[in-house]
């Protein structure tokens, strides 16, 4: 299993490891369970799914869920799973235990709905300023309705409804995503002068885009970029032949 399918941008660093005993200056304690269930509780269903687990570690990062390195007995996992259902924490140690076939998918699904399930974080998003032009209203209120159907009708709704803009100065690019601030940006040129569509497509572009930092992909344009573009009617290449109004 790739490490990517577990990523999602949500959490905070990972603390310091714990001490073995309360003394002063020790790491803050492993969280627990409300049922009491820490590390070894943890630790000891993980052994249900795969007996060679040796060992949890807890961790509050932002990015990275669940991961192993080389030594596959240890897993670094999010503070979230202490409370997770104990399916939950069994899917988790059927991934890493290599299953393969459908008890894998199962899995990957189970885990997948855990980690969505789980609060977003308080703090804003880093946003940029960026002011409308007057006469921008119309489009950025079509393309805004074509983002939020296919994040419904594709996506089940689970991308973040990152802010739209338009630029005036983008003339090599037809779209762009961002991460760093989370949004997407569109050639005005596209949506006065491009043919009906053309602007929607190049939404569906960028949000494929969305898809791959979300699910911590490389935001690339591979082959999981291609085979997603495909499914939402997208050109799977980086750059595509656009048609322009009246030729």
């Amino acid at each position: 299993m790739k490490l990517g399918d577990l990523i999602l941008d949500l959490f905070g660093p990972p603390p310091e490891p714990d001490g073995p005993s309360p003394v002063p200056a020790a790491p803050a304690p492993t969280p627990v369970h409300p049922d009491g269930r820490d590390a070894d509780g943890v630790l000891a269903v993980l052994r249900r799914a795969g007996p060679g687990y040796r060992g949890v570690v807890f961790t509050r990062n932002r990015r990275i869920m669940l991961s192993v390195g080389r030594d596959r007995g240890v897993i670094r996992m999010h503070a979230a799973f202490a409370s997770a259902p104990e399916e939950v924490l069994l899917a988790v140690g059927a991934l890493f235990a290599r299953t393969r076939g459908r008890r894998r998918e199962e899995a990957r699904e189970t885990v997948r709905v855990f980690i969505a399930s789980l609060p977003a974080p308080t703090a804003p998003p880093r946003t940029r300023r960026r002011p409308a032009h007057p006469l921008d209203g119309v489009h950025l209120e079509r393309l805004q309705a074509e983002f939020d159907r296919v994040n419904r009708a594709s996506f089940g709704g689970r991308l973040p409804r990152v802010a739209i803009h338009l630029s005036r100065q983008m003339r090599s690019r037809n779209g762009h995503f961002s991460s760093r601030p989370l949004e997407i940006v569109i050639s005005h040129r596209l949506c006065s002068h491009g043919a009906p569509g053309e602007a929607e497509e190049t939404v569906r572009h960028e949000m494929v885009h969305l898809w791959q930092y979300v699910e911590g992909m490389a935001v690339d344009h591979g082959a999981a970029f291609r085979r997603m573009a495909k499914r939402l009617d997208v050109h799977p290449r980086a750059t595509r032949q656009v048609r322009w109004k009246g030729r």
